[in-house]
């Protein structure tokens, strides 16, 4: 059997992992932080730590993981730009003892550690592709880069096996920040709701079964690079007033009750679509259109039944 370990197990991605590779009848451990919710159910081990701990290298050597996924750290870019020390601590020591454990005690391990858009700031084009240029506009998008960079150290200099894939805009079930969970918390019972910018801005958005579906494929991508970063998006480009037109929409609200202060969010592009040539080859395509992905996101936050909380 497959012996996958998920750092951030009780997290939005982390978890969605964690019970796809569960349902394939994989061993998975787990690494979560004494402050997030209840694991999933069925995984081999757990290790509640708050990273870095030096306890992680000595689980390495107990687990013996086949496939890495690191999903813990930060993901609040706006969080970062008043408090870009904690962030840092949250990315760029955590990442460097991840990689120097599994160097010691795990070499043969496949590391997928999720990176973010972020890294590209305001892409000069769109698409953006994975040889753009790197110019973040918060300290998250940085750290988020310097963890990419000690990925290519390890990968490099040790021999490391190493995949950095860049999410862009991740939605579904259960997250409770970013742009949807914003309208869909704005838009209950407010009649006012101000969002950031114009509407006019743009993200690639891509619902939670598909990002599993990619970060999956990544997983099992061929050897023939010890190291890639890669794009994880639909390569769909959506307006922002059309998002939280399909939430108000999902949550039966006539147009006209919310606006854009024009006010520019910080450390936010202005528009984001995804090459993901390079996935497409792996055979990944999109399966849940937009519209249905926030269908099921509005019912969960609702409580419908049948819906995914």
């Amino acid at each position: 059997m497959k012996r996958v370990l998920i750092t951030g197990v009780s997290g939005f991605i982390g978890r969605a992992l964690a019970e796809s590779y569960l349902g394939s009848g994989s061993l998975v451990y787990g690494v979560a932080s004494l402050s997030e919710s209840a694991a999933p159910a069925g995984l081999s081990d757990l290790v509640r730590l708050t990273l870095p701990d030096g306890e992680l290298r000595k689980k390495l050597g107990n687990w013996q993981p086949d496939l890495v996924f690191h999903c813990a750290g930060s993901a609040l870019p706006a969080r970062s730009l008043s408090d870009p020390a904690g962030d840092f601590v949250a990315a760029v020591p955590v990442m460097q003892q991840l990689l120097e454990g599994l160097r010691i005690e795990a070499p043969g391990a496949h590391l997928v550690a999720l990176s973010s858009a972020a890294v590209y700031g305001q892409p000069e084009r769109l698409p953006v592709s994975e040889t753009d240029a790197i110019h973040p506009l918060s300290p998250y998008g940085y750290h988020k880069w310097m963890s990419e960079l000690l990925c290519q150290e390890y990968s490099g200099i040790y021999g490391l096996r190493t995949t950095c894939a860049r999410v862009f805009s991740a939605y579904g079930p259960g997250l409770r920040k970013q742009i949807l969970w914003d309208a869909i918390s704005k838009l209950r019972g407010n009649d006012g709701a101000v969002f950031f910018g114009t509407g006019a801005e743009t993200r690639d958005f891509i619902y939670i079964d598909d990002l599993v579906a990619a970060l999956r494929l990544l997983g099992d991508r061929p050897d023939e690079a010890p190291h890639l970063a890669c794009n994880v998006a639909s390569g769909r480009e959506t307006r922002i007033d059309e998002a939280v037109a399909a939430v108000a929409e999902g949550l039966g609200i006539a147009s006209g009750s919310w606006r854009f202060s024009g006010e520019v969010a910080p450390g936010a592009p202005s528009c984001w679509r995804a090459d993901i040539s390079w996935l497409e080859r792996l055979g990944f395509v999109p399966a849940v259109a937009f519209d249905e992905g926030v269908r099921r996101t509005v019912a969960a936050a609702l409580g419908e039944p049948g819906s995914q909380a």
